[in-house]
């Protein structure tokens, strides 16, 4: 099983300074450039891993707690982006996270099936709208009820047509 305190040489409890120098030692005697044995390039990469688990003080309670657990087997690979979100930059990250998903979804070109069930949504909502501002019209000035309050109706039907036309431009313009 890996331990990264005994790769490094370094009791649980060594601080940062302490880990930062049993860490250039190793590399010294280990580097690929000054060790010709066959092995040392993958225990050069081991120790590498190894500081940079135990460096960051995120990574290193995870590695601790999975010690404990007696699951520390496990390698902690650094995700590259996840870090800030750990260290407590919520703000940042999330703003980050969204930032990505907008560029990959920006690339991604709309299949052909769900560009016929935009449309068919968009036609089958603005004929809701369109209805309900005729049915309202028609109401008010062809066969006028007294239960029913019409102005309603074209309100209702206005709205929702002229904010189904807006975001139908909206979203042609964001497609182009």
């Amino acid at each position: 099983m890996i331990n990264y305190y005994d790769i490094l040489g370094v009791d649980k409890h060594a601080d940062d300074a302490r880990i930062k120098r049993a860490f250039r030692l190793r590399a010294k005697q280990l580097h690929p450039d000054v060790n010709r044995a066959e092995r040392a390039k993958k225990d050069f990469q081991l120790v590498n891993e190894a500081y940079q688990v135990l460096r960051d003080a995120n990574k290193r309670r995870v590695y601790d707690m999975r010690l404990a657990r007696g699951t520390h087997g496990q390698r902690v690979y650094y995700r590259p982006g996840s870090a800030a979100a750990q260290r407590g930059h919520g703000y940042a990250a999330y703003r980050t996270r969204v930032y990505r998903y907008h560029q990959a979804a920006g690339s991604r070109q709309p299949a052909w099936a769900e560009k016929v069930v935009d449309r068919i949504l968009f036609l089958f909502m603005l004929l809701a709208g369109l209805t309900a501002l005729f049915y309202g019209l028609y109401k008010a000035f062809v066969e006028p009820d007294e239960e029913f309050n019409p102005y309603l109706a074209i309100t209702f039907g206005v709205f929702f047509t002229v904010l189904f036309l807006i975001g139908w431009h909206v979203k042609q313009t964001d497609r182009d």
